[in-house]
């Protein structure tokens, strides 16, 4: 299911803009407001970027860094709600601050393996938004 909105964007007049329901259309459509093309262009950068930013994350916490790691994720968190990801803001907001508690990387384990797994579920979310973006487009 998605949520509609409507969207006055270059070559889009009087077109739909939607976003799937799995994602945070509130603040999606705070942030775009009806802009398609910025959304498609913020969307797609995800795509490009989020897996190496993941990588970096989870090579810090193989080098058990703890420091190291927060700074990744700290870069990382922001990102998510670009894309209406926002529960993953959340939870890499609450590992970025057991970070700070933590004496070993391992301490933060079933927070970190809580957040791959929800990435893990929410990429393909903003893979799809993208084809279907561009097919509007088109």
């Amino acid at each position: 299911m998605y949520v509609i909105l409507s969207a006055n964007t270059t070559g889009m007049e009087n077109s739909n803009l939607f976003f799937d329901q799995r994602l945070d259309n509130e603040f999606l459509q705070s942030i775009y407001e009806n802009d398609m093309e910025h959304a498609m262009i913020i969307f797609g950068q995800f795509l490009k970027m989020a897996p190496e930013l993941m990588q970096d994350i989870d090579e810090s916490y193989q080098a058990g860094v703890v420091e190291d790691f927060r700074k990744k994720v700290h870069k990382l968190k922001p990102v998510f709600s670009f894309v209406g990801l926002t529960e993953l803001t959340r939870k890499a907001e609450v590992l970025e601050t057991k970070c700070k508690e933590a004496s070993e990387i391992y301490d933060l384990s079933d927070l970190y393996i809580e957040l791959k797994n929800q990435y893990s579920l929410g990429f393909p979310i903003i893979e799809k938004e993208v084809k279907r973006f561009e097919k509007q487009v088109n």
